[in-house]
């Protein structure tokens, strides 16, 4: 059927599904806090919320130790190698076996720690269990290999149960170390349950094969980049916890949970992009990833200002609301960190959509080291004489930073216009419904109907500002709402004068598609697919196909929706092919990559004026190559 397909073609069904799921999870890390942390920080108080913070922080340098770089890297490699089965085992046991070795260097390392520290060593000796989660963490597998519903759903019943747990064993203050442990058993637990899934993805490992020397090579390199981000988002609690005060530690992870976990929306998108901008790349497709590149980050900017302009709005009421009337001073700390909030979403589309899946690794570790190294000066600058505030501005200074160098080291492939020329039309948006939020908010008492009711007012107030400026995320929300509305209300036709409901020819194809899903569901369950029903599915598809396409009724809009059945079937064929007899599988690659190029050409054929006669002439023609 000609030359293959440009990788330019992303499957808009599975990168939509993966973004839902990763949405849900991140929505539902988003909710939990919400029930959580008000219970939490009065029972603990703003001490026990401080001591966990800062314990918190230190922990973090060795579970750095023990990850190194294996996750960015892992998932990286992972999403380069999908199809090959033996090729992606070797990667999975090489990282695994080199994580473990230093797992066991940082425990201890951090059992050492533990015997000098004079402060907190019941709550070190259960936050040691974080090093173990790292240890069992394959998460970085299964989003490599864009399964992300395996990650979403253990983590999501993980996390009910952490919940759950918190409240019926954390009573006062003095259960902070039970707090400590369901937190970190829950995170322990869920590592733990992703590895049953493993059995039928992967092979045994093979000693000769693991490149323990290679691949401690990259993710050192990874190490520095990763150790960098972490030392400006974890040092600062320890330093202020040594410059300031424990409390003043509690106040910035307050501040700084709520931040993040507004940007965990944002960062959903980087998720789900890392591994198919890695397989665009390794295809070469190279004006796929500019375009993805442009897409995002009209996504990732118009989301992120909304957000911005809406804590700005409601954070000075909101803090002592939400946490007690001692977090107080969390509202000032909220509004001072709240920039973040659109710098790190452009980071995130130019270092690990764009310069990580590309291997750029060396403007990548610049910027992010060159974050870490000023957030340490500005930090040692400023907590001495602002204190916490004076963190949370460093913490400001560095993400501009960072997010400013590494759109400098891009700036030969994305123009200024092409990435930051809309961009005021979010500013005009965000600040309409800022001065709308934030009078209500000083002008009315804060109880949850007032809180919904700015929420609910404020996200109005920005979409329908969106909508009249005409912004490239509502554009794009549109155009999307237009196709999938288009493509519901071409299910069926009616043909007759008696309004009978026939059958649309396209459900031929359908039909034959979801016998495909039948088949692939048996190998599934049976890890292997007989030579006789394989040949009998793909002749039976390859007929339908050519008396669908030969029907005078397609129309353009049939032709978009049998271009999505196709390239989904040919991405589907692609992953099942190493339960295929070694005979049967060039075929069905060649099948495959067949259909995604046919369902390249229908949906620039689906652009073109075309009378029902020429299509037919068209699809004779390429079915007949």
């Amino acid at each position: 059927m000609g030359e293959f397909l440009s990788a330019e073609r992303i499957n808009i069904m599975k990168l939509v599904k993966n973004f839902l799921l990763n949405g849900l999870y991140q929505l539902l890390l988003v909710i939990l806090p919400f029930v959580t942390a008000p219970y939490v920080s009065r029972v603990l108080g703003a001490h026990g919320v401080g001591i966990y913070a800062f314990t918190g922080a230190n922990v973090q340098y060795f579970v750095l130790l023990a990850v190194l770089g294996t996750s960015t890297y892992g998932n990286r490699e992972i999403a380069y190698h999908q199809n090959d089965k033996q090729k992606r085992s070797d990667i999975f046991w090489g990282i695994n076996f080199l994580s473990w070795i230093t797992a066991a260097i940082s425990l201890f390392a951090f059992g050492i720690f533990i015997i000098v520290s004079r402060k907190y060593q019941d709550i070190y000796a259960w936050q040691s269990l974080l090093i173990l989660t790292s240890l069992f963490d394959i998460s970085w597998y299964f989003m490599g290999r864009e399964n992300f519903k395996v990650t979403v759903t253990r983590n999501f019943i993980f996390k009910i149960l952490t919940v759950i747990s918190i409240f019926i064993f954390v009573k006062n203050s003095n259960d902070l170390p039970i707090y400590i442990a369901i937190m970190c058993i829950g995170g322990l637990l869920g590592s733990i349950s992703l590895w049953p899934y493993l059995k039928h993805e992967i092979f045994k490992p093979k000693l000769k094969n693991l490149n323990l020397k290679k691949h401690l090579h990259y993710t050192i390199i990874l190490f520095i980049p990763t150790i960098a981000v972490q030392i400006y988002w974890v040092a600062n609690k320890s330093m202020i916890g040594l410059m300031d005060s424990v409390v003043h530690a509690g106040f910035f992870q307050q501040s700084d949970s709520m931040i993040k976990m507004a940007l965990s929306i944002i960062g959903t998108i980087g998720v789900v992009m890392l591994p198919r901008v890695a397989s665009m790349h390794s295809e070469g497709n190279i004006n796929g990833i500019r375009n993805s590149i442009v897409k995002t980050f009209n996504i990732a900017t118009g989301i992120s200002f909304g957000i911005f302009f809406g804590i700005l709005g409601i954070s000075l009421k909101f803090a002592p609301f939400f946490w007690g009337k001692s977090f107080e001073m969390v509202g000032l700390i909220m509004m001072i960190e709240a920039p973040i909030i659109i710098f790190i979403p452009m980071s995130n589309v130019f270092g690990t959509q764009y310069l990580l899946p590309l291997n750029r690794m060396k403007p990548y570790t610049f910027s992010v080291t060159f974050g870490a190294i000023l957030n340490i000066v500005v930090n040692l600058a400023f907590i001495p004489l602002f204190g916490v505030i004076g963190a949370t501005v460093a913490t400001v200074v560095s993400e501009f930073a960072v997010t400013a160098y590494q759109y400098l080291s891009i700036r030969k492939e994305f123009s200024f216009s092409d990435l930051f020329g809309g961009l005021w039309k979010y500013f005009i948006s965000g600040l309409l419904m800022f001065v709308v939020v934030f009078w209500m908010n000083q002008s009315f008492k804060m109880t949850i109907i007032q809180l919904i009711l700015q929420i609910i007012l404020g996200v109005l107030i920005y979409t329908l500002s969106n909508i009249l400026l005409k912004t490239q995320l509502w554009l794009m929300a549109s155009e999307l709402l237009g196709k999938m509305k288009n493509r519901v209300s071409r299910n069926h036709i009616r043909i007759d004068q008696k309004q009978e409901i026939l059958e649309h020819p396209l459900d031929t194809i359908k039909a034959s598609f979801d016998q495909f899903a039948i088949l692939f569901q048996e190998i599934d369950e049976k890890k292997t697919l007989s030579h006789k029903n394989f040949l009998t599915n793909l002749n039976n598809f390859d007929n339908t196909l050519k008396n669908v396409t030969f029907n005078d009724d397609l129309d353009k809009n049939d032709i978009i929706r049998l271009s999505d059945f196709i390239a989904e079937l040919s991405i589907i064929m692609s992953r099942k092919r190493d339960y295929l007899k070694v005979q049967d599988q060039e075929h069905l690659y060649q099948f495959a990559q067949g259909l995604n190029i046919l369902a390249s050409k229908m949906e620039n054929i689906a652009q073109e004026e075309y009378s029902p006669k020429e299509l037919k002439e068209w699809f004779r023609k390429e079915l007949g190559e």
